[in-house]
Parts: C-alpha cells; structure tokens; sequence
C-alpha cells in the first residue's frame, strides 16, 4: 500500500490540505499527517483545529513514497524549517515524489529543486519558483515533482496522486464517485 507524509503546521490552508488527504484515503493510500508544532493539534489558516497523526520526531519517512506540502501563510515556517526542508531533500535524493500547492511549491523552487521544471504556483508566486518554467495548469507533474496552483485545485492534485500511486482506473474511480468526474 502507497504511504503519503503530510506536513501541517499552524496556518495551513484548511482545503488545500484536508481535500487532498480525503481523496487519498477514499483510495486507501495511507497517509500520516505531520505536525511541525509543538503538539498535535494544528490551527489552520480558516482557524479550523486539526489534530495530526504524529509529530515530526515521531515519524519515520522511509516508507513513504510521497510527501506532500499544503499552502497557506503556514508555508513560510517549513521554509524556515531546516528539519523539514532536509526530510524534501532526502525524498528528492531517494527519487521519490514531492508535491505541494499555492503557496508551497516556492518552497521547492527557494531550494533549488525547481531548476529546469515545470511548476505551477498561486498567482504571485512565480518568481520564487526559482529556476522552474512557469506553467498556468491547474496541476503540473515533472518527473517526482508535483504542484498545484491553490485551493480550488486540490481535488485535481488529490486525484493526480491517486493517478500516481494506485493507478489511473482508481482515480477516475474515485473522480465519479466524489461526482467529480463525469
């Protein structure tokens, strides 16, 4: 069974993250939420308390096959977390997927993991996309590295990464019966 990693920390984006969790785990991918907190229970940027999973010094990331970053004013303390910026690092090393959305993916670009990418990001963001070749899709898929432009894309992201790690039948699968998908 696929294993995805989510990092929460407080001011995450509520849907962003939530929506993309659900849709995984509608196609029975085993997801772990992260808090980066100091407790379980995170607040998001709507002011919605989330309880996580675990915590950072709980979670051992050597079976996840995917790690994925929600937007949201949040974004800025992973970006000033060098835990969790060498826990994307490490993924990358390993060839394992990395995804995130809105304001996120600049976390990837201002580490340099972006260089000769397609990307995408909220609008506003592009120029922290450093090195990456900017793309308006809703969802951009390069290689491992996945991202997605905001809220209002986080079911597409959500049915991308099932599309990913259980398959294209089960996510358009789970695409209908969320009556998504035609």
């Amino acid at each position: 069974m696929a294993k995805v990693s989510v990092f929460l920390v407080d001011g995450f984006e509520t849907v962003e993250a939530l929506a993309v969790v659900d849709v995984l785990r509608r196609a029975k991918v085993n997801v772990e939420t992260i808090s980066l907190m100091d407790s379980k229970d995170v607040v998001s940027a709507q002011k919605i308390k989330v309880t996580a999973d675990i915590m950072l010094w709980e979670a051992s990331f050597s079976d996840s096959d995917l790690l994925f970053v929600p937007g949201g004013g949040g974004y800025k303390l992973i970006n000033e977390d060098e835990k969790a910026k060498n826990i994307i690092r490490s993924f990358v090393e390993k060839d394992k997927y990395i995804a995130a959305i809105c304001a996120a993916p600049s976390i990837f670009g201002q580490m340099g993991l972006l260089k000769g990418k397609k990307a995408t990001c909220f609008p506003g963001f592009e120029d922290k996309l450093e090195g990456a070749q900017y793309s308006s899709e809703k969802v951009v898929r390069d290689g491992k590295i996945i991202t997605s432009k905001g809220m209002g894309t986080s079911i597409d992201l959500g049915l991308e990464l099932v599309g990913i790690l259980v398959g294209e039948e089960e996510k358009i699968s789970i695409g209908k019966s969320i009556q998504y998908l035609p």
